[in-house]
């Protein structure tokens, strides 16, 4: 008899991603456990239920990486860089993320049960964190004196629609063309908020 092959929650969570990506919310845990190689049981063991692996597989987590590029800027370096640097960052993660939150959506997950207090709230914790990090960019003089809060929607509005939109009309995501539209986006932005000193 085989021995039982050693693996990780990390490869179970993986596997699991791309099967519930692949086939939607209702996909069998058997296919899953046979990609993986390990007895159905396994999946069983290590996450309960089919809910909560779904939820383990796909859920964004509490803190997405680009919120602590947030956090702990801007510098004093040119504002369009650091945009640039930002956006790069929260567009790969929403290229990530848009496709999960539609299985989970799809399966009957929404948003607000993500979190106890609206305030959790992935988009919340979002949007509070790109408002602040605008904030102290026109404290700094990189940015010309708006309302942070509509700088912040329109840098998420415009990060937002492609990664959406590309995945419900089902054309995937190219790199080079994603790259490009995210300069752009960038680059209209920064001339809409640079200070006047610095706009052409």
């Amino acid at each position: 008899m085989a021995r039982p092959r050693n693996i990780t929650d990390a490869q179970i969570l993986d596997e699991a991603r791309a099967c519930f990506l692949e086939h939607g919310a209702g996909v069998s845990t058997t296919l899953i456990a046979e990609r993986l190689g390990v007895s159905h049981g396994v999946l069983f063991q290590r996450f309960g239920t089919k809910e909560q692996l779904l939820r383990a597989a796909l859920l964004p987590p509490f803190e997405p990486p680009w919120m602590a590029r947030a956090r702990a800027g801007p510098d004093d370096r040119d504002a369009r860089i650091q945009l640039l640097e930002l956006a790069e960052e929260l567009s790969a993660y929403l290229e990530r993320i848009v496709p999960c939150l539609a299985v989970l959506r799809s399966a009957g997950m929404h948003v607000e049960s993500m979190a106890d207090r609206r305030e959790d709230l992935p988009p919340v914790r979002a949007r509070r964190e790109v408002v602040a990090w605008f904030s102290r960019a026109i404290a700094r003089g990189l940015l010309r004196p708006v309302r942070p809060e509509h700088a912040a929607d329109l840098f998420l509005g415009a990060l937002h629609f492609r990664p959406f939109h590309q995945h419900l009309s089902s054309q995937g995501f190219d790199r080079s063309e994603g790259q490009a539209y995210v300069t752009f986006a960038i680059d209209a932005i920064h001339r809409t908020l640079a200070p006047a000193a610095e706009r052409p």
